[in-house]
């Protein structure tokens, strides 16, 4: 049975208390307050540190929305996807990649599919394979369709994988948290054969939060500043210098997705809304209401659905696209203990030329 889930107020960042509800699993280290008073009252970012030293994009100190109920959970299913469309779906205290049946309303069990390690973002390419980050190892692994078995892995050698995007020219962006020499880069390479091709960065990244790509191949990062402004970097056809994008300016931005006609969709998970900015990204958004703390949203292939992993409820929530209004949530099998992070329908949205 689906229920609406009850919309929450930002917690993490808005007051300071201790970091309990993880579960041990995940690894994960209670911290105290979260940190000195940032920009017009909110309190400084700083990412969740797992033990083993992962990083999870949500902030330190998270606490999922403990007036959710409690969902009926059944066991999941270990089976090949199918060719069917499915939604994918990633928990960053989890060890599996968990597939749901694409637009089910009935809540049905998800099959456990490929294994994932305090994975943040992940992504499915237009062949069909999906693509997921281990924070642990700092690799990222490529998988066949439908559930299918490790294609290619890619070492990460500076810094933490945590998301991954395509410009369709066989290149394949991962967005690195941090970095053993300085700040936070992305690093793109051959999809083929994980030959390294080069790296992006700006001046302005400080914490990168996630990676999209348009219609034309053009990359985008979106980043939190040192002056606690969540802004978007655009790397023309993914080459710098990147340009900072003059329109964008969230509390906490999430990861950038596009919709067909090049409208930049993107979460600001500390006002909890879903943000639509027309090219030239220069105007104000259209924006609509987010059920709950969503970094990584997706649309499905017909772009008439946008898919968000929300780390409050332990679900993932579905809204109409265009308009963005909630619709329903995917529950079963999902925790909000263990953080729902990165999302991906296959088959994919377009993007790039």
């Amino acid at each position: 049975m689906f229920v609406r889930p009850p919309t929450v107020k930002r917690l993490a960042l808005g007051a300071s208390f201790l970091f309990t509800s993880l579960t041990a699993c995940a690894g994960l280290q209670p911290t105290n307050a979260i940190g000195s008073a940032g920009l017009q009252g909110v309190e400084h970012y700083r990412p969740m540190i797992a033990i083993d030293g992962s990083r999870s994009v949500l902030p330190e100190g998270f606490k999922p929305n403990a007036l959710r109920p409690r969902w009926m959970k059944s066991p999941a299913k270990r089976n090949e996807a199918g060719r069917r469309a499915h939604i994918a779906v990633a928990q960053f205290g989890g060890s599996s990649v968990l597939w749901f049946d694409l637009n089910d309303k009935k809540n049905k069990p998800p099959i456990t599919c490929e294994p994932a390690s305090s994975t943040n973002g992940i992504a499915i390419d237009r062949a069909g394979n999906l693509w997921v980050p281990d924070g642990r190892a700092n690799t990222t692994t490529e998988y066949a369709p439908n559930c299918g078995s490790a294609k290619l892995t890619i070492t990460d050698s500076t810094g933490e994988p945590a998301d991954v995007g395509f410009d369709g020219r066989d290149r394949v962006y991962i967005l690195n948290l941090n970095s053993v020499s300085g700040p936070p880069t992305v690093q793109f390479y051959n999809s083929t054969n994980g030959k390294q091709l080069g790296m992006l960065s700006d001046p302005s990244f400080d914490d990168l939060f996630g990676i999209g790509t348009d219609q034309l191949g053009n990359v985008f990062v979106s980043n939190l500043t040192s002056g606690n402004i969540g802004t978007v970097v655009e790397f023309p056809h993914g080459k710098m210098p990147g340009v900072q994008l003059s329109g964008v300016s969230l509390g906490l931005p999430g990861a950038p997705t596009f919709d067909s006609k090049n409208n930049l969709i993107i979460t600001d998970w500390l006002h909890e809304t879903i943000d639509v900015f027309s090219p030239p990204y220069t105007g104000s958004p259209t924006t609509a209401a987010l059920m709950g703390s969503s970094i990584w949203c997706k649309l499905d292939h017909q772009q008439s659905h946008l898919y968000c992993g929300d780390a409050d409820q332990g679900s993932i929530d579905v809204y109409a696209y265009p308009g963005s209004a909630y619709k329903y949530s995917y529950t079963a099998e999902l925790s909000a203990s263990a953080l729902v992070t990165g999302v991906a329908p296959a088959p994919p949205a377009a993007y790039g030329r």
